[in-house]
């Protein structure tokens, strides 16, 4: 748990200043010679070293790319996008399995301490009673409101068979110290009800008891050997120190330390952010697997991460990028974290982890396969393939490091005609795929306006088509999609500047049929006979017109930010039938400091026409979404109501 939220509201008169400054074109432009480079698949576990005369020699098998293609063609295995398998509040998953059964705990709503779920396939899940409807005497009273209006602070439990039965170990507030704090309950089933042990808690490093760590949260446990570990989270966070995770070993009935604390990991890296927390250790063939989660947990930054070591004790080596974050799972789960790992029915490792649901009004329960091959480099099947632009082929162009880029670093520099970065993608099958650029693009013409950028994609030496980047201001990273067709095994990937300054971060392989693409695609073209109405012209409600030099006609609708709050502009139709509207529109909204897309309902004459979606351009940025709708004969309402977070309405074009 960490801090709370702030969320990114229409300031008026005061659009975010964008980002980084301009990184290209640069005046100085590094050639890498496509000699012998390593070409890393990050997040499908396999590490394959291609020398590029090897790959130039294997062209000649690709099957030619082309446009996209229908969902009849024999497709790769990839995952489908992200569902809950339990669609409510349940964060900080714990599950046990005993006997067949798997039982979910989960951190404390709707007036349960413990929440207790039990399925037989981790996929369909039974509601049971609070596991633990007494706490220790020592925890005092807590509202934590970013949690949600039912929080009290109980927290990340984690349930494990001991000598004599089960332990519960447990977050919440110590009454003494007012910190959080680990406590004990017991019970002789995974049922519960567990019963508290003693009158302190377990784990509960403050002033009160020093060294002064912030109090401790998140417990979980490993065990190995007859010997058994407590594994927990120095709270740091709360109080400006910092977050460490800890290894203690227990008692074989799970209710005393009996050895001193050993440090594994502390937040480090520009990506935890001040938080490191919920470790869990899983051990394969001699290789221990650290998960954690990091960042701000009421956000999409909310992450997974993980290290290796050789022994519980260490030392711990993090992995070249994060396990799970929110822009690799294309939006579909939002701030990935709080996971534990069993094994699943067919022996295999599962994953269970809580995202945000699309309004960050809960965290709902996600479960994938895990996989931890031979090269120390874990798998999460709902994950996509990330290719990093970094360890691509890059000619005409340099690495840049960059803290926001996925694995600290993108592509920049592609100023050339000649300037490109050639990825080696992997398809296990033949077939329709679809691959998602990571990119920002900060282009500005002669008169400083916003202007898209292009690249050529090649696939085996053919142009397959090129991909056009909407605006986004540097730093800004967003995702269009492709959609391809991949041969089985290696496909080399070429993007080519054409024209326009972008910096790309990293490819991604996702299904061709995946049900959620990422909302950025292509920015439109509006017609030259399409017919503008400004925002400011229209009817305002629970929102207000302010001036903004750089939109169209010089104002903008901003302050819609009440779920009564809507701009209406009455447009016309020659004959009856499909229109399209261009909204333009701007959006900063954060939630937690991580972007976030906004939405509008529209409606026509009052009629509902669906949901127009805002992706993040950061204030001040204007830019064009289209929405269909249809239209009737003359004079139209068309109204934009607000849905979720914050977007301001320049104009809207009609065609």
């Amino acid at each position: 748990m960490t801090t709370t939220p702030s969320f990114g509201r229409s300031t008026p008169g005061a659009p975010v200043t964008p980002g980084t400054p301009h990184r290209g074109p640069h005046p100085v432009v590094a050639a890498v010679t496509p000699s012998v480079r390593t070409v890393r698949r990050r997040r499908n576990g396999v590490v394959a070293g291609l020398a590029w005369g090897l790959v130039l020699a294997l062209v000649a098998l690709l099957v030619p790319a082309g446009a996209a293609v229908g969902p009849d063609g024999v497709g790769p295995r990839f995952p489908s996008s992200p569902a809950p398998v339990v669609d409510a509040n349940f964060p900080d998953p714990d599950v046990v399995r005993v006997d067949g059964v798997y039982h979910a705990y989960a951190t404390n709503s709707g007036g349960r301490n413990v929440q207790h779920r039990t399925s037989t396939d981790l996929l369909s899940w039974t509601e049971r009673p609070d596991a633990a409807p007494q706490l220790g005497a020592w925890v005092g009273e807590c509202s934590f409101a970013p949690g949600g209006a039912t929080d009290r602070c109980v927290w990340a439990p984690e349930v494990t068979e001991v000598e004599g039965g089960y332990a519960l170990y447990y977050t919440a507030r110590d009454r003494a110290s007012q910190r959080q704090c680990i406590g004990l309950s017991l019970a002789d089933t995974p049922d519960g009800p567990f019963v508290p042990v003693g009158e302190d808690p377990l784990v509960c490093p403050t002033a009160l008891d020093p060294p002064d760590l912030g109090g401790a949260i998140d417990a979980a446990t490993f065990a190995e050997d007859g010997r058994l570990w407590l594994l927990w989270k120095a709270d740091g966070n709360c109080c400006d120190r910092a977050a460490i995770l800890f290894a203690q070993e227990l008692s074989a009935d799970g209710t005393t330390l009996t050895g001193q604390p050993v440090e594994l990991l502390r937040n480090t890296e520009p990506w935890e952010g001040a938080v490191v927390e919920a470790p869990t250790v899983v051990e394969r063939d001699g290789t221990y697997y650290l998960f954690y989660s990091a960042n701000d947990f009421a956000g999409g930054g909310y992450r997974t991460g993980y290290a290796t070591a050789p022994a519980l004790t260490g030392p711990w080596t993090r992995g070249d990028a994060e396990l799970l974050t929110t822009d690799l799972l294309q939006g579909g789960v939002r701030g990935p974290g709080g996971q534990d790992v069993v094994e699943g029915p067919d022996g295999g490792l599962r994953i269970v982890f809580h995202g945000w649901d699309p309004t960050y009004s809960y965290r709902a329960m996600y479960d994938s396969r895990l996989d931890l091959p031979a090269d120390g480099v874990p798998h999460v099947a709902l994950a996509p393939t990330r290719y990093q632009a970094e360890d691509a082929v890059i000619r005409d162009a340099r690495v840049v490091p960059d803290a926001s880029a996925s694995g600290g670093a993108a592509v920049g520099g592609l100023d050339e005609p000649s300037s490109s970065v050639t990825f080696q993608v992997h398809a296990e099958r033949t077939g329709p795929a679809t691959l998602a650029v990571r990119f920002a693009n900060g282009t500005l013409d002669d008169q400083g306006r916003a202007r898209p950028a292009v690249h050529r994609m090649s696939i085996g030496g053919r142009t397959v088509g090129t991909v056009t980047y909407a605006h986004t201001t540097w730093g800004n990273w967003q995702t269009v999609t492709q959609h391809v067709r991949l041969r089985a095994g290696w496909n080399t990937v070429t993007l080519t500047r054409v024209e326009g300054f972008v910096e790309v971060d990293a490819l991604d392989l996702l299904a061709a049929d995946r049900e959620r693409a990422p909302a950025l695609t292509t920015p439109p073209t509006v017609p030259g006979d399409a017919v503008r109405y400004e925002a400011e012209a229209g009817v305002v409600v629970d929102a207000r017109v302010r001036p903004d030099a750089g939109a169209s006609g010089g104002s903008v609708v901003g302050g819609l930010d009440l779920p009564t709050s809507s701009v209406t502009v009455r447009v016309r139709a020659e004959r009856a039938g499909p229109a399209t509207l261009g909204i333009r529109f701007a959006n900063g909204s954060d939630r937690g400091g991580y972007p976030v897309e906004a939405t509008h309902d529209v409606t026509v004459a009052g009629r509902d026409a669906g949901t127009v979606t805002y992706w993040h351009t950061r204030w001040g940025n204007w830019t064009t979404v289209t929405h269909p709708v249809v239209l009737a004969e003359g004079w139209n309402d068309v109204t934009l109501t607000r849905a979720t977070f914050f977007a301001e309405v320049d104009a809207v074009d009609v065609w």
